[in-house]
């Protein structure tokens, strides 16, 4: 259940013959045979989207809900930031349990209730990125109704009515996957699975994610070039006449298209090397551990497969270096709600600093000359500069953007 996982996991586990018998081949421990790289870039890779993913989107989530950034674009990108966060939350789960087999989703209510959350967050991401694309092409290409449409209100009932949308859509994963008390795992129900591809898990699960991870990018691509073409009119239009347009609209408009198009550039190729999968299937296990040309092909697929899904998971993971990137307004708000911290380790330093300094003076004449003399490092006069909580951390050209 990652990046597109019900798809893949609908397409990599043939687990039924004609007779409806599990088959005993486990295709983990295939790849981990024949194609361990791409099985190693699958396990060590992930935790790097985690070390810049968690904290980028903690900073993200607390930005936005600062006073001064709750517009109606900082509501869905508060949101976003959040339910990012909860899906990388839950990836850590599901990485742990499939790939370094720490059963932690073989319980009771957790094997029913964890895909729907899971699969919650994961919809949400790329909708919440569709609302606000579409909030700004109204913005842009209908200014007329934008006070009507892109206010704070509308933004906070879009957020919770997507947010309801996706949890009906994916409470139905409370009833295709079990517990199953015997053998003490959690498995898709026999009923769902029956006819294989043609299962009523398999068209569900098809249906849901090509309309969440194929037509909602397609729909913030064409808004996004609608907008752009519109922005260049406004833009020329303006320079030679009015000059009316805000700096701060554009950039507004700069960076939400740079998030909804980073979001493209990242859904898109897993939607696209997922649907392949029939284009290059496995071959016959049977005849293992001989690799034909087709398990070949096979293999460099899979390989093909993890590398695209390791850059799609950063879609969750690199908003905030976008926001830092494109947005000047949020650079700011970093600056100042880093500034405490970096206040008090200079603070700290200092005192560290002077303690030291302090303790050494009842040594030799000799010695104290010697730190007084590192210490000072060219000051005036000679002497230690001292520092207190009150001194800014950055200076006035530093701080202004």
């Amino acid at each position: 259940m990652s990046v597109n996982a019900s798809i893949e996991d609908n397409l990599t586990t043939p687990l039924y013959n004609e007779s409806s018998t599990v088959l005993a081949y486990d295709y983990n421990t295939i790849y981990s045979t024949f194609c361990p790289g791409a099985v190693k870039v699958d396990k060590y890779v992930t935790p790097y989207t985690y070390v810049i993913g968690f904290p980028g989107n903690l900073f993200s989530l607390i930005i936005w809900l600062q006073r001064r950034m709750r517009n109606s674009s900082g509501y869905y990108l508060a949101a976003l930031a959040l339910v990012d966060l909860l899906f990388l939350s839950l990836q850590v789960i599901y990485e742990l349990n499939e790939k370094w087999e720490v059963k932690c989703l073989d319980l009771p209510f957790v094997c029913e209730f964890y895909p729907i959350i899971f699969l919650t967050s994961q919809y949400l991401s790329p909708i919440l990125v569709l609302s606000f694309t579409i909030e700004r092409y109204i913005s842009i290409c209908h200014p007329f109704k934008r006070e009507a449409w892109c206010t704070t209100k509308n933004a906070k009932i879009v957020i919770i009515s997507t947010t309801l949308g996706c949890l009906c859509i994916n409470s139905i994963q409370g009833f295709f996957w079990s517990y199953d008390s015997d053998n003490k795992t959690c498995l898709l129900r026999h009923s769902v699975i029956e006819n294989g591809t043609k299962s009523f898990w398999a068209i569900w699960t098809w249906c849901v994610e090509a309309f969440v991870f194929l037509v909602v990018p397609l729909c913030i691509l064409s808004f996004n070039i609608l907008v752009i073409k519109e922005a260049q009119r406004l833009s020329k239009f303006e320079k030679n006449t009015l000059h009316t347009r805000t700096h701060r609209n554009s950039a507004t408009t700069v960076m939400l298209l740079a998030v909804s198009f980073y979001q493209i550039f990242t859904t898109l190729p897993v939607t696209i090397v997922v649907t392949l999968y029939y284009t290059f299937p496995p071959g016959d296990v049977s005849i293992l551990p001989t690799i034909t040309d087709t398990w070949k092909v096979h293999f460099q697929y899979y390989w093909a497969k993890t590398i695209i899904e390791e850059l799609g998971l950063t879609h969750y993971a690199g908003n905030f270096y976008i926001y830092l990137l494109t947005g000047k307004v949020f650079r700011k708000e970093f600056k100042k709600l880093m500034r405490p911290l970096i206040g008090g380790l200079k603070l700290n330093l200092t005192n560290t600093l002077k303690y030291e300094y302090s303790t050494v003076r009842n040594g030799g004449a000799k010695q104290r000359k010697e730190v007084t003399e590192n210490m000072c490092n060219g000051n005036e006069n000679g002497r230690p500069t001292e520092s207190s909580e009150s001194d800014p951390v950055l200076s006035l050209s530093e701080t202004h953007l």
